[in-house]
């Protein structure tokens, strides 16, 4: 019977068909998606003084690859075991840390404002004390008082004790992320900060110098960050226990830099002095480039050619020339800069005697010295 039916009637059919599947009951909403923050990867542990510093990047998507808008805290996780002979500590992956990871403490509000700066957030926690890890729960029995005459045994050194640290961020509606990358401290008595820090611009970077200090085996780091920053990242160079001044060369003029050195008792794991005294610098280019040398004056027909040494200069606007007529006053020849180290002044009157001399210039308008004179007699 439907093979007899026009082609209206069959679309009817379908259409009926298709209104009465869509009239079904419908299944509960679907839940909203969860902003569960990524997780952490980059966590590093380090001694600084009397503290741990833990440092990690603000987390800017959601385990799903999402932005996330923010955070709202973070948990910051600690587990302890007793370090190697070595003195250092053992791997200890997230799954193993979760399983003895305890809470420490939970940054929020003001406290999680106050450690962000731009991308990284900074949590310092006091250091831990020198304690030990006890292989049972038992109480150790007091030791027993030797016998008369016999010279008692000296006292076992206390192992070290190795603190893991991993962090959670919570999302906004409080999702927690999973547990982080596991970084490990052992502490140890720091050295004390280098003194007598100094900091001076010069043309080719920024000098910083410090005084040493006895316990650096691990040699010194500097640390740069720019003045509008609250935190100093990782170190722009670290140097070796002998060495007492560093050559910024990596500075760029225009900027406002705050420098501070620290002093490593070792550097793997990191152990450090706390931030002595900071020194800000405002990195002007204040610098001329080089005089230019070896100026000559040769005099040929109608005019007086002039050549000289070009100068190195990675911001040099050019060379301006100065002459004087017989034993006058220099004046400037050349309105504007000359990009090459030549220029024929035909502007003369002949038989009389110029007097000579350039000076570079930088894209700041710093000018140099002038260079030697010399003179010629216009043909």
């Amino acid at each position: 019977m439907f093979s007899k039916l026009s082609r209206p009637g069959v679309l009817v059919i379908l259409l009926t068909a298709g209104v009465l599947a869509g009239c079904g009951k419908q299944g509960p909403p679907l839940p909203p998606l969860k902003a569960v923050p990524a997780t952490t990867k980059d966590l590093a542990a380090t001694q600084q003084g009397g503290q741990i510093v833990l440092s990690f990047s603000y987390p800017k998507t959601t385990a799903a690859g999402l932005a996330l808008p923010g955070i709202s805290a973070v948990e910051v996780l600690e587990a302890t075991r007793t370090a190697g002979s070595d003195g250092k500590a053992a791997a200890l992956d997230p799954k193993q840390f979760a399983a003895i990871g305890k809470a420490q403490m939970k940054v929020a509000g003001a406290d999680l404002t106050a450690a962000t700066s731009g991308d990284r957030i900074v949590i310092s926690l006091p250091l831990p004390p020198a304690t030990v890890v006890s292989a049972t729960s038992a109480t150790p029995k007091p030791a027993a008082t030797p016998a008369p005459g016999i010279t008692p045994s000296p006292a076992a050194t206390p192992p070290l004790v190795a603190h893991y640290y991993a962090v959670r961020t919570l999302g906004d509606e409080g999702d927690r992320s999973e547990i982080s990358n596991v970084s490990a401290v052992v502490p140890k008595a720091p050295p004390p900060a280098p003194e007598r820090l100094t900091v001076t611009a010069r043309a080719d970077g920024v000098m910083v110098e410090w005084a040493g200090v006895t316990g650096a085996a691990g040699g010194y780091n500097i640390y740069r960050r720019d003045a509008q920053e609250r935190f100093h990242g990782q170190p722009v160079h670290t140097a070796g226990p002998e060495e007492r001044s560093w050559l910024d060369n990596t500075a760029r003029f225009g900027q406002n830099y705050i420098y501070t050195v620290t002093a490593l008792a070792q550097r793997e794991p990191v152990v450090e002095s706390a931030v002595g005294s900071e020194h800000e610098v405002r990195y002007q280019d204040r610098f001329p480039p080089a005089v230019p040398a070896e100026l000559v004056a040769l005099a040929e027909p109608g005019r007086i050619r002039l050549v000289w040494r070009p100068v190195d200069a990675d911001d040099l606007a050019g060379y301006i020339l100065y002459r004087r007529i017989g034993n006058g006053s220099f004046e400037r020849l050349t309105a504007q800069p000359l990009t090459a180290p030549e220029y024929n002044d035909t502007t003369l009157t002949a038989g009389q005697t110029y007097g000579y001399r350039v000076t570079a210039i930088d894209k700041a308008g710093n000018e140099s010295d002038p260079g030697a004179e010399v003179r010629a007699q216009a043909p």
